[in-house]
C-alpha cells in the first residue's frame, strides 16, 4: 500500500479521538523538543501511517498553543505541517501532525551548514 497516498487522505475519527491515545497510537521514539514541548515519532495502529505526536504541557501558554492549532487547521498547503487532531490526557495536550523525516528547518540548516534561501510559494 502507498504510504503517501493513504496519508493524503488520513483522518482520525471522532471514535478515536474519543479514546485514550495509547489505543491508536503507538510511540516510536522522541525526536526532540518543540515550541511547546516534546515531539515524538509516532505510528497510528490502525492504519500503519507515521505520524508526529506533540505532547504539549498545559501549563504552557494555551492561548499560543489553541492559536498554533487553529493555524494548522485551517491551512491545506504543501508547505504547512498538516494538523489530525489533539488528546487531552491529565495535564498534557497532544497533538497530532503530519511526520516530516527532514525534521524541523532549524535542523535542516544546521545539516546544511546555512540558511534556507527564501523562496516565494506558489
Amino acid at each position: 500500500m502507498n504510504k503517501e497516498l493513504t496519508l493524503k487522505n488520513f483522518k482520525l475519527t471522532e471514535e478515536e479521538l474519543n479514546k485514550p491515545l495509547k489505543a491508536s497510537f503507538k510511540i516510536l521514539e522522541k525526536l526532540g523538543q518543540g515550541s511547546y514541548g516534546l515531539v515524538y515519532k509516532a505510528i497510528h495502529i490502525a492504519s500503519e501511517n507515521i505520524l508526529a505526536v506533540k505532547q504539549v504541557p498545559i501549563g504552557a501558554d494555551i492561548k499560543d498553543i489553541l492559536k498554533e492549532i487553529s493555524i494548522m487547521q485551517q491551512c491545506d498547503s504543501k508547505y504547512v505541517i498538516k494538523y489530525y487532531g489533539c488528546y487531552y490526557e491529565k495535564l498534557d495536550l497532544w497533538i497530532i501532525m503530519e511526520y516530516c523525516g527532514a525534521g524541523s528547518v532549524l535542523d535542516i540548516m544546521k545539516f546544511l551548514k546555512k540558511p534556507v534561501v527564501k523562496r516565494r510559494l506558489p
